[in-house]
């Protein structure tokens, strides 16, 4: 049970709803008030009174607490989607489905050819896919359901050791990760309408326009490229699957960091990805001597809210680089009393972040610290569509001479802000 003293009426009042009644999140929200109740109320205590060890133990449950609530939030979010409907050729591709084997789409690559029977084949005609093509779906569900392997016994082979890659952070952000079929995505986006007036008896309403966009979404194609010799291939067991789940967590990692810093490299603008840092998006800034201070630093987080994407400091989901969070965690910000850091203090004000690499590592004048997304509606206001579709293409003669084997592994997404309103990002300036 959770305790109600201290805990905001409101939040109090969901308790006369009975278990059954509340919600994962409501439960979290109990559980967090509860929290910083007893936060403030050990804050309150006089300086040799306070209990330095469960201060620092309720911020590292508060924090943990509020990374919980966000993620149940987003599932509230997605859940609160109208389902659809189930016919009985949905329940017959399910079954097909369940029967795809993402390895007999790798062994035709390596035979360098495409699926030429079985349910692999049959699955992608009913994509309209090509043979030598594989559903992207396949792919991240394998990425799920295959763990690395110990290697062959014979070799006395540990476990493999796979790269390691930043943590992937768009999510947590509020982007709506998203996959598609063939074509044109469009996302509508209803930007006007009516506004309730009132009106008395044999009065009329004054007439309102609504007005809708359409953001609509076009592949562009990315490539994962290897090469392996065919030495290491007879010699080490294991080899094949190893580099393919590399391939597959360079895949998730890429699209997630270009979702942040985008990706110009193309020799077209249409292949281009903007991300974050150069999108048309909101910015707050703080000044090279203002960032190590806590009010000032307070002051830039609350100026990201405005009352209608986000209503309070929860109400952000914060990403920043790691430049900027090891100063949030080194900086002390109050050294008269407890050596409190930065961080403590912001997250003592109800802040909670996670870093990305592969943004920025240091915060000097014109670097950027983080990106917010503020969580009112925030639902498809940024959009990752990967399309149903990738090429895994083996060649082993171009390098031949070498005794070299070459991988590409290719996958076509792109990334679009319908709502700009819902994301922020925040930079340092100089004084």
């Amino acid at each position: 049970s959770i305790a109600t003293t201290g805990v905001d009426p409101l939040l109090a009042g969901l308790f006369s709803l009975g278990d059954k009644a509340m919600t994962r999140v409501h439960r979290l929200q109990l559980r967090e008030a509860e929290l910083k109740a007893a936060m403030g109320a050990e804050l309150d205590k006089a300086e040799g009174e306070r209990e330095e060890g469960r201060i620092e133990g309720l911020t590292r449950e508060i924090r943990s607490l509020q990374h919980d609530l966000a993620a149940a939030l987003m599932i509230e979010e997605e859940a609160a989607i109208p389902d659809k409907v189930e016919t009985p050729e949905d329940h017959e591709l399910a079954e097909l489905r369940s029967r795809v084997d993402f390895g007999e789409y790798l062994r035709a690559a390596l035979a360098g050819r495409g699926v030429i029977a079985g349910a692999e084949l049959e699955y992608n005609q009913h994509l309209g896919l090509a043979e030598d093509f594989f559903p992207m779906d396949i792919m991240a569900r394998d990425m799920e359901t295959r763990a690395a392997r110990d290697g062959d016994s014979r070799t006395n082979q540990g476990t493999w050791i796979d790269r390691v890659f930043e943590r992937t952070a768009a999510s947590r952000l509020g982007v709506t990760m998203r996959s598609v079929n063939p074509g044109v995505v469009s996302i509508p986006q209803t930007t006007a309408g009516g506004a309730p007036v009132q009106r008395g008896r044999t009065e009329a309403v004054a007439e309102s326009t609504y007005t809708v966009a359409i953001t609509e979404i076009k592949p562009s194609r990315s490539a994962v490229h290897g090469i392996y010799s065919i030495e290491d291939n007879l010699r080490l067991p294991g080899l094949a699957d190893a580099i393919m789940r590399d391939m597959r967590a360079a895949m998730t990692e890429g699209i997630d960091r270009k979702i942040f810093v985008g990706d110009s490299g193309a020799n077209e603008n249409g292949a281009d990805i903007t991300g974050l840092q150069t999108a048309s998006i909101g910015e707050s800034e703080i000044n090279q001597t203002n960032k190590v201070k806590p009010a000032e630093t307070l002051a830039m987080f609350t100026s990201l809210i405005d009352g209608v994407y986000a209503s309070m400091l929860s109400d952000l989901r914060i990403v920043t680089s790691v430049g900027y969070y090891r100063l949030l965690e080194a900086t002390i910000a109050n050294s008269a009393a407890e050596n409190q850091t930065l961080a403590a203090f912001l997250r003592a004000a109800g802040l909670s972040w996670t870093s990305r690499g592969g943004i920025e590592t240091a915060t000097a004048a014109g670097d950027f610290l983080g990106f917010a997304g503020l969580s009112n509606g925030i639902a498809g206001a940024a959009v990752a569509a990967v399309w149903n579709q990738g090429q895994l293409i083996r060649d082993p003669y171009s390098a031949a001479t070498k005794g070299e084997v070459q991988l590409t592994l290719n996958y076509f997404w792109q990334f679009a802000i319908p709502r700009t309103a819902n994301f922020k990002r925040f930079k340092a300036v100089a004084d």
